[in-house]
């Protein structure tokens, strides 16, 4: 009879419980930022971007100078063109081709070397937001820090943005 009372009791106590545990755990502490918003706004993000476009401006220039070089070549070359004789003319379309030939290899440069200092300088500011975000999350106790564009978020409250504290906390550390 003890056996037969005590288990129905056990059982409906454990499903109470199992019941009740959920609302009564914590609701995980969730936050999120936007990088793009960090790199654009902070003043390290500004630095870099300044830099970068200082250089790109520079070889973009190199590049224009040498696009004219050879719009200037040819159209010399389409005006001498009926004057020349057939050495001539297969000689200065072979300087057009080298020309133009060395005008591709300097964009393609161009464009290689872009690409490696936009990553020699992002990727020192992107690990240092990112321990930053560590820091928070551990100081605060998050559960989660997401990133807007990377984890595809649609609606968050302004309440658990933690783009500006980011920001300002980059802002205090020295290049």
């Amino acid at each position: 009879i003890m056996k037969r009372t005590v288990v129905p009791w056990i059982f409906c106590v454990l499903t109470i419980l199992v019941w009740i545990a959920p609302s009564h755990a914590a609701d995980p502490k969730i936050g999120y930022f936007d990088l793009q918003a960090v790199l654009d706004r902070s003043q390290w993000g500004q630095e870099v971007k300044k830099e970068f476009n200082a250089k790109k401006t520079q070889l973009e220039a190199e590049v224009q100078a040498k696009v004219k070089e050879f719009q200037e070549s040819k159209q010399s070359y389409e005006k001498q063109l009926q004057m020349m004789d057939e050495k001539s003319k297969k000689q200065k379309a072979q300087e057009l081709r080298q020309m133009q030939v060395e005008g591709e290899k300097l964009l393609m440069e161009s464009n290689a070397e872009l690409n490696k200092l936009s990553q020699q300088l992002s990727k020192p500011l992107i690990d240092k937001v990112m321990d930053i975000v560590q820091t928070i999350g551990k100081n605060e106790k998050y559960d989660y820090i997401f990133e807007v564009q990377k984890a595809g978020l649609v609606y968050a409250t302004e309440k658990t943005d933690l783009t500006q504290t980011i920001i300002k906390e980059l802002d205090k550390v020295k290049r």
